[in-house]
């Protein structure tokens, strides 16, 4: 669920684009590429945390892995 909020907003980015090209207003066609810009890097961001937090969740802490030996 979390990276597919990062897909959508990388979706609108591009019609955000989309639009800008289409646009006869200069101002309004600016302001739309900006905010396409935001929304890719918001994307980013958020791939970056929750590929962080999916990769954080996976590995073992010092303690875990000292159970697990004692275990065996």
């Amino acid at each position: 669920m979390p990276l597919s909020i990062a897909q959508y907003l990388r979706h609108l980015a591009v019609r955000c684009t989309r639009m800008s090209r289409d646009c006869i207003d200069f101002t309004v066609a600016r302001e739309l590429e900006s905010v396409s810009v935001e929304l890719v890097e918001k994307a980013e961001n958020l791939e970056i945390l929750f590929t962080l937090t999916d990769h954080s969740a996976d590995t073992e802490g010092p303690d875990d892995s000292t159970k697990a030996d004692s275990e065996k």
